[in-house]
This record gives structure tokens, C-alpha cells and sequence, in this order.
């Protein structure tokens, strides 16, 4: 409401600048040099001076002074200039632009006590005086300029319409702030269509006048053409918003419209761009990334993005995001990395799925006899899903210890839970029942 109130109170200073000329005829000139100029007739002394005493009433601060003068003492409240104002109005001899001037102070008053149907009604009188005479055509565009606005902001938006339409045939030229009302008004009348049609003339007018496209002027575009399925104009603009306005918002968008596209790539390569201009700020879109750029075959990546953000306190350290963590620096063959994340995450471990992927790493590092521990950790876990598994490889790095007695037991328990194991899991059985005889006897020659 800031703008609106800056707006009456400007046309109140217009008011009383236009009625300072009391003799004679008031000359306005339009805003387009070519128009002929109005021949307005003055203000009379005597009403001048009742409707500066009905404006000190209203808002003593809207009176012209000079800097460091105290504000006028009012000598009544706003109501009380009012209806001087309406009794002003009643006089059988005031010409157009007197009607004219006294309704426009009267909108004024009616907005400053908040009484929005009175205040439109006050400017439809603005406008009717302009029916029956000559009034200011800055007077008339400042009116129909309220209509709009004011019926716009009540949600009448044909209304606002029909009023838009009246002052730009006064106006004589586009005005892009008002091209972009057309817009957002037959957007809310559903009209799409008609919406965009004034939505591109603001970009229109814009380039024009060699300005800039403000950012909801343009984002209005996106708008319009996602109500209209036009997906391929979205996408289009949402990447000059990218640009133009560098917006976490705009950016998601643009990303999850690559991903409606399948644009896979583009997708990843947008919701990395967030990440990198430090946009991102919740655990699950640091994750989301990591997951991601999982899923793109770059692990190495998303662990480095994974890792940031739980050293930023963005990303929570739990068994999940470790979890994850783990997995990313697992499949990058970085396996140092890999074994702190494992062991980091069963700090927080509720199966033992996490202890079997620990110890499948320190084994993959030739480091058997932690690996030992942590199967067995794995396997107190009585629901472990790839308990078969387990034991199988607790009986490879048994096997690498040379503890033959207990790797031929994990074999045996191996084969029995997984028939699909039991041939190869005999195969090696035999082969350390013959290794330790082998053992034996080599042991039994070196002692002779």
C-alpha cells in the first residue's frame, strides 16, 4: 500500500500546484509534446483557499512548506474535511476543473481513513467531471491511474482492465509497468493466453527503451507459459533468469525441468551449479547431489560433496549420509577413505550390513585380521541379508591368516546357508585340508 499512498499523495501536491493560477485560463500541457494543450479553466481564490483548510485537515503534512516549517494545526479531524469537501461539491457554480480538483483531494481523504470503495468512487467523479468540461489531462491520467490500481488491488480486475485501457489512450504510448498489470490481471481472470500476449509486450517495450527486464516482469513469463504447457519456453526463460537473476528458486526449477525432460546431464550439471555458488542449505539437497552424481557414475564427486557438507554441519553425520558416504568412496576405489566412513558410520550401526561392508574393505586393503573382527561383528546380526556371503569371506580372510580350522568352518556355515555355495566352499575345504597336511609335513622334515 506504500506505492498507492505515495500516489494520492501525489496527486494531492498536483492538486494544489494546479489550483495556485486563479485568473484567467490554467494551461496543461500533455505529456506528448505533438497534443494540443488543454484550456482548463482557474480555480477560484475563495475555493482554493477552503479546499487548503479541508487538505490541512485531512493531512497537515501533505501542505507545500518551506524546509523547517512546522506542519499547518489542523481545525478539525480528516471527516471534518471531507464533508466540507462534499459540500464544496454541491455548489451549482463550479466549473469541471474545480469538480475535478475537489474529488481528487476527496479520494485522498477517503483512502487516508482507508475507505477503498469511497476513494474509487471519489476518482470515478475525477473522471465524470472530465465528461462535462475541460479538466487537467494529469489530473485524468492520475485518476484512471488510481481506477486501476485501486480495482486491481480489490480484485476487479475487469474492472482494472477497462480503466488501463482508457488511460493509455490517453497516454498515448506502452508504459511496461502497466503492460505487466494487463498481465498479471487477465492472469488471474485465466485468460493465459491474452497474459502472455502482454507479458512479451513488457519485454517488448523494455527492449525498446533500451532498459532492463525487471525480475518478476520476466519470471511472469515462466508463469504463463507453465499454465500454457509450453515446457520448451519455460525451460527457455528460466535460463535467462539464471543468468539475469542467479536465484536458488530459479535454478530448481530450471533443474527440475531438465529432469521432467530427462535432460539427465543438464540436470545434474544445474543442481551442481546451486551447490557450487553455495546455495544449497538443507542435508537432503547436499544428499540429493551426492546421490546424484552416484547415480552419473562420478562417486568421487559426491563423496568430495558429501564430505563438504557434513564438515559444514550441513549434512547430519548419520548411519545414513556415512552410509552413503562410504558407498561413494568404496566405488572410487579409494579405500582408505572408504574404511574411515565404514567405520565412522557403525559408530551408529543398527545392522550388521555396515560391519560387512567394513570388513569387505579392510579386506580389499589386505588388512585380514581386522577384517575377521568385523565379520564377525556383522554376523551377531542374526536378519544380516548376505549372512552366506559373510562367511564366506570371514573364511577367505581366515584363509589368508592361515587360520585353516577356522576358515574350513566358515565354509562349512557358508555352504549351508546358500546351496549355490556349497560346491566351491567343499573345493576349498579340500584344498586347506591339503595345505595343512602339507604344512604338517613340511613342519615334521624341518624338525628331523
Amino acid at each position: 500500500m506504500q506505492g498507492a499512498q505515495k500516489l494520492f499523495r501525489t496527486s494531492i501536491c498536483l492538486a494544489v500546484l494546479l489550483a495556485f493560477n486563479v485568473a484567467g485560463i490554467q494551461i496543461a500541457m500533455a505529456a506528448d509534446e505533438k497534443k494540443k494543450p488543454r484550456r482548463v479553466p482557474a480555480i477560484s481564490q475563495s475555493l482554493y483557499k477552503q479546499m487548503s483548510e479541508a487538505q490541512i485537515m485531512i493531512d497537515p503534512d501533505s501542505m507545500p512548506r518551506e524546509e523547517g516549517e512546522p506542519a499547518p494545526i489542523p481545525k478539525g479531524t480528516p471527516q471534518d474535511g471531507i464533508n466540507k469537501l462534499l459540500e464544496m461539491t454541491q455548489r451549482k457554480k463550479l466549473n469541471s476543473n474545480e469538480l475535478s480538483q475537489l474529488w481528487n483531494l476527496l479520494a485522498f481523504g477517503y483512502y487516508t481513513l482507508e475507505n477503498i470503495p469511497r476513494t474509487i468512487y471519489a476518482y470515478e467523479q475525477v473522471v465524470a467531471a472530465g465528461k462535462i468540461g475541460v479538466i487537467t489531462e494529469a489530473l485524468e491520467k492520475n485518476a484512471l491511474r488510481a481506477l486501476f490500481q485501486l480495482n486491481y488491488s480489490i480484485e476487479k480486475y475487469r474492472e482494472a482492465l477497462s480503466y488501463i485501457k482508457q488511460w493509455e489512450t490517453l497516454n498515448g504510448r506502452p508504459d511496461a509497468a502497466v503492460s505487466y498489470l494487463k498481465a498479471t490481471a487477465n492472469y488471474q481472470l485465466e485468460d493465459f493466453r491474452q497474459a502472455l500476449k502482454w507479458a512479451i509486450e513488457v519485454e517488448d517495450i523494455v527492449r525498446a527503451e533500451n532498459r532492463e527486464m525487471k525480475e518478476n516482469w520476466l519470471y511472469l513469463q515462466v508463469v504463463l507459459y507453465n499454465e500454457l504447457e509450453d515446457m520448451d519456453n519455460v525451460i527457455r526463460v528460466l535460463e535467462r533468469m539464471v543468468v539475469d537473476f542467479p536465484k536458488k528458486q530459479y535454478w530448481m526449477h530450471l533443474a527440475g525441468m531438465y529432469t521432467e525432460k530427462e535432460w539427465d546431464d543438464r540436470s545434474l550439471s544445474a543442481y551442481y551449479a546451486i551447490y557450487a555458488q553455495g546455495m544449497f542449505s538443507k542435508d537432503s539437497e547436499v544428499v540429493m547431489l551426492a546421490q546424484r552424481l552416484l547415480n552419473a557414475e562420478v562417486p568421487f564427486e559426491a563423496a568430495l560433496v558429501l564430505e563438504q557438507g557434513i564438515k559444514d554441519e550441513i549434512v547430519e553425520a548419520n548411519e545414513k549420509n556415512l552410509r552413503l558416504l562410504a558407498t561413494c568412496y568404496t566405488l572410487s576405489q579409494d579405500m582408505a577413505e572408504a574404511i574411515d566412513a565404514w567405520e565412522r558410520a557403525s559408530q551408529y550401526a543398527e545392522d550388521g550390513e555396515i560391519f560387512y561392508r567394513l570388513a569387505q574393505a579392510l579386506a580389499q586393503e589386505d588388512r585380514h585380521k581386522e577384517a575377521v573382527g568385523a565379520y564377525v561383528k556383522a554376523l551377531k546380526d542374526d536378519d544380516l541379508k548376505s549372512a552366506s556371503d559373510a562367511h564366506f569371506w570371514l573364511a577367505i580372510s581366515h584363509m589368508s591368516l592361515e587360520n585353516w580350522d577356522q576358515a574350513s568352518k566358515s565354509f562349512r556355515s557358508a555352504g549351508k546357508l546358500d546351496k549355490k555355495l556349497a560346491k566351491q566352499t567343499r573345493q576349498y575345504i579340500r584344498y586347506i585340508a591339503g595345505e595343512k597336511k602339507r604344512q604338517a609335513a613340511l613342519k615334521e622334515m624341518l624338525e628331523s
